[in-house]
Order: structure tokens, then C-alpha cells, then sequence
């Protein structure tokens, strides 16, 4: 197979990003995008050289996969198009907007007999990598998500928005399901028409406890997870990709500070938007990565959004 030529749909600020890895990739033919706005087309087209469709359905006629990068709401609509065709998809998280939609798609997805991809970019980063490779057994893990608002992602919930990327984390990190009947949640609509704020604590058969706090109207942006294990403590800043580990190095005294080793570390910067488009090029061409998140390890993840967006729903409807 030659190169594999891939359409994007959607060119807002995340689709163009993810032209951009295109374009930069030599196993890709970038075979053009498509948005529904006639000046976003013009624009994009102008700034990359890139071939603009006014048509969604003649791009995906040009191209041997896609990628889409449209509002989470019409992940499912343009998903399944896309699939129907037999044109194997990378769609941005989430996956769908509900976990019916998202077993729709998986089902779609091997009926078809294509690969199917969910941008958790996270997944590539190159602090959590380095994390998984100290193979840590969490028995607590805090995690905070705070961005500053913007319009953009907001056709649906926080939860959905930006928690959603927290939640992929921890359930690869863990590699076991939550205790759902267990989960508690708490969020309310700040400026947005939907949950804008939101904390979670997800208890785990093995013991582990999962305390995740989201939100998109905050002064500061942060993107942290502490991870606390059995005599170590991981400090994992994402953004910055560096991790602080604590750890006892002998035994405790009564009466004594606690003896404690410390390591600071910067991880080397990976691209995670190329490496997850190198996934993805990856598992079309039959060579696949363990890495790539597919659709049955983001159907996982909806099915906690669910779990939640249900406990939330029902609060609300309480009040």
C-alpha cells in the first residue's frame, strides 16, 4: 500500500492541527478537508494549500480513511457516514456523545470491516508514557483538568469536554473497571448551558480511588495527576511533561522524619498528535500500535461518562 490518503472534517482550530500532522507525515497523502463554513474553507485552504470540498460526501469518495474533527455533538452522524462507506475513521474524543452511539459505531465499525481510532492524545504523552513505565499499583490518584473557557467544546458537557481525557488515563493506567454502582459525582452549568464544573471519585475493585476535578471556567490553566502507591508518591505534570517522585528509602522510625528519596525528571517531548496519527496510519496499513486507542478502549471510557452523566442528570432534575 502507498501512501494512505486521508480527508479531515472539520477545520476548526483542532482540525487544522491535525492537517498540519498530515501534511508533515510521509506515509500520508493529505486528500483535502471539509467544513461546513465556506470562509473557514478558503482560509484553511489558502494558509495550507490544501484541496477545500464544499462536499462532505465527495471528500470522503477522495480519501482512504478520514479523520474527524467536528463538534463532539456530530461525532456519530459524521462517523458513520464515513464508516458506511468503508473508510477507516480517527475521530476526536469523544467518541460519541452517549455510549449507545459509541456501541453503534464500534458494531458499524467491524461490520465494515475498518479501523476505528479516538484521538485521546493524552494516551501519547510523554510524562504519562514515562509513568506507565515505573508499572506503579495506584491506591489513590488525584487528577485536575482546569482550562479557561471558550466556546469551543461546549455542545457538550465538561465531563465529555475535557474530564473525558482524565478518565481514558486512569482506566489504561488501572487496566480494570471502575465500581460503577459506586461512583459519586457533583457539577453544575456556570456560563454554559451544561455542566461546566465537575468533581468525581471513582472507587476500583482493586482498592484504588479516583478523585477527578474538571473544569473550563478557571483562572489558570492545569493539566495534573498525583498518583500515590505503596511507599511512592508520582507528581506527573502533563503540560510541562515532568515528573516529581517521592519515594521511602528505608524503613520508618516512630519518632523520625520519614527517610524519602526524590527524582525530578523531564520526559522527552513527543508530538502527540503526530504519534497518534502515526497509530492510526499504523493500524490502517496493518501494523498496528499498542498505543492507538480504539474504539473498544474508548467505548470503555464512555461508559463511565454515562455512569456519570446520569448520577449529574438526576441531581439536576432533583433541584
Amino acid at each position: 500500500m502507498g501512501k494512505v490518503r486521508i480527508g479531515v472534517i472539520g477545520a476548526g482550530v483542532l482540525g487544522s492541527y491535525h492537517m498540519q500532522k498530515c501534511l508533515k507525515n510521509k506515509d500520508v497523502a493529505c486528500a483535502g478537508f471539509y467544513d461546513v463554513s465556506p470562509l473557514r474553507r478558503a482560509e484553511i485552504s489558502k494558509k495550507f494549500g490544501v484541496d477545500a470540498f464544499d462536499d462532505m460526501n465527495a471528500l470522503i469518495d477522495a480519501s482512504d480513511a478520514c479523520i474527524v474533527a467536528t463538534p463532539s455533538s456530530t461525532h456519530t452522524a459524521v462517523a458513520t457516514v464515513c464508516m458506511d462507506k468503508k473508510r477507516h475513521v480517527l475521530v476526536e474524543k469523544p467518541l460519541a456523545p452517549s455510549l449507545p452511539e459509541g456501541v453503534a459505531l464500534v458494531a458499524l465499525a467491524r461490520e465494515r470491516g475498518v479501523v476505528l481510532h479516538v484521538g485521546h492524545s493524552e494516551s501519547f504523552n510523554a510524562a504519562f508514557a514515562k509513568l506507565q513505565s515505573f508499572a506503579p499499583l495506584p491506591r489513590f490518584l488525584e487528577i485536575n483538568r482546569l482550562a479557561q473557557y471558550s466556546p469551543r467544546g461546549t455542545d457538550v458537557s465538561v465531563i465529555l469536554d475535557l474530564m473525558v481525557h482524565d478518565l481514558q488515563l486512569v482506566l489504561r493506567l488501572l487496566g480494570e473497571e471502575p465500581c460503577y454502582d459506586a461512583i459519586a459525582a457533583t457539577g453544575v452549568p456556570v456560563v454554559s448551558a451544561d455542566i461546566d464544573i465537575a468533581n468525581v471519585r471513582i472507587p476500583f475493585p482493586s482498592g484504588c480511588v479516583v478523585n477527578c476535578t474538571a473544569s473550563r471556567i478557571s483562572a489558570k490553566r492545569m493539566r495534573k495527576l498525583r498518583l500515590f502507591a505503596r511507599d511512592n508518591y508520582y507528581s506527573v505534570d502533563l503540560d510541562k511533561e515532568e515528573i516529581e517522585h517521592y519515594f521511602l528509602t528505608g524503613a520508618a522510625v516512630p519518632g523520625q522524619p520519614l527517610p524519602v528519596g526524590f527524582d525530578r525528571e523531564k520526559a522527552k517531548h513527543i508530538d502527540a498528535l503526530e504519534a497518534e496519527l502515526a497509530a492510526f496510519v499504523a493500524a490502517v496499513v496493518g501494523t498496528p500500535s499498542a498505543q492507538g486507542v480504539s474504539g473498544e478502549e474508548a467505548l470503555r471510557v464512555l461508559k463511565v461518562t454515562d455512569t456519570i452523566m446520569d448520577l449529574l442528570n438526576k441531581q439536576a432534575n432533583a433541584r
